[in-house]
């Protein structure tokens, strides 16, 4: 369902724990500014965790009334 970056990205969140270095992989064998591309990856994430397919586990889960 993703786009060939957006797998590598989902890839690394998901099996490799995090993003360290994946601008690097995806930037230079396509001659794109790993920069550039380090924020491409912070904001498809940031959009992940908006929509609530990813969640960010270091931070404390909103409490709820035990009742509900």
């Amino acid at each position: 369902m993703f786009d060939p970056d957006a797998s590598k990205i989902w890839h690394a969140i998901t099996v490799r724990g995090g993003t360290a270095g994946l601008a690097d992989e995806i930037a230079v064998p396509t001659g794109q500014n790993p920069q550039a591309v380090h924020g491409q990856i912070v904001a498809f994430v940031d959009a992940l965790v908006a929509t609530g397919v990813l969640v960010d586990t270091g931070r404390p889960a909103p409490r709820r009334r035990w009742w509900r």
